[in-house]
């Protein structure tokens, strides 16, 4: 009886020590494992990818770039987010997920000549613009209150949301404003024979 109580203690002794050491040596591998290879992650936003890039393999961490969006705020290139967050800290070799800029939308001006006032708005807003500045200008070309032309012109991409300057028609020239031009075109053509 007294061999099995030996036994037992002796047993228990081990199993006492093994698990003592068990933890003691999980507990410093632990931290000087963690502490020597743990890197705080750096703020990635609106910096140039490839720079991003450069940077983090310096500090040994790597970068992916998982998708791209546009931004206005952004520049095409750069990036606008990032996973982990900044400041987080992770093991060196650690992979950054990041959104990259594809710079603003762009979108193809429409054709506004010859459109009213509140067709041309419409016509806009549908395409992603907004009315800018609306100037008024006689034309003998354009009935009056139509559209002459805009500004940036037709076709032109423009980030969404950019505002389109317009000139309207006030109708024909009157003829006093002719006389007056006419006059002038020909006081042009006196100095110049001189």
């Amino acid at each position: 009886m007294k061999t099995i109580k030996t036994i037992g203690f002796v047993l228990l002794s081990f199993i006492i020590i093994f698990l003592l050491g068990f933890v003691i040596s999980r507990t410093v591998l632990y931290f000087y494992t963690h502490h020597r290879n743990e890197v705080e992650v750096p703020d990635l936003a609106n910096k140039d990818y490839k720079k991003a890039k450069h940077d983090l393999y310096k500090a040994g961490l790597y970068i992916d770039n998982v998708g791209e969006r546009n931004s206005l705020e952004v520049l095409d290139g750069s990036i606008i987010s990032q996973e982990p967050q900044a400041n987080t800290v992770v093991k060196k070799g650690y992979t950054i997920d990041v959104i990259v800029s594809k710079g603003p939308e762009l979108i193809k001006i429409p054709t506004l000549d010859n459109l009213t006032l509140d067709e041309a708005r419409i016509r806009l807003i549908n395409s992603g613009l907004e009315v800018g500045n609306v100037n008024y200008s006689y034309s003998n070309e354009i009935q009056k209150g139509k559209v002459i032309y805009s500004q940036p012109v037709y076709g032109m991409d423009i980030p969404r949301n950019s505002k389109i300057d317009m000139v309207m028609s006030l109708g024909k020239i009157p003829s006093t404003i002719n006389s007056k031009k006419d006059e002038y075109d020909s006081l042009l053509e006196d100095l110049n024979e001189n």
